[in-house]
């Protein structure tokens, strides 16, 4: 076997050398994931809290529903 360069050693080398970096690749893509994702998540939350301030705020200056129901006829005491 003269013409067989390589060694079973060292493809065993390559391969494990190979197998660990794909881990550490996946392990780097799921963090970086993860890290999206709580972003993603926090803006959301973010965005909720701001529009139920909002709400808060605005919720006294426009009139109650209790008075259009009154308008719609039928419902009044009157009839």
């Amino acid at each position: 076997m003269a013409f067989a360069p390589f060694n079973v050693a060292i493809q065993v080398i390559a391969a494990f050398a190979i197998f660990i970096f794909g881990y550490v690749a996946l392990f780097v893509s799921l963090v970086m994931c993860l890290a999206v994702s709580l972003a993603i998540g926090k803006g959301i939350s973010e965005g909720a809290r701001r529009l139920r301030a909002y709400a808060a705020r605005s919720a006294p200056a426009k009139t109650f529903i209790s008075s259009d129901v009154a308008l719609i006829s039928g419902l009044d005491s009157g009839v």
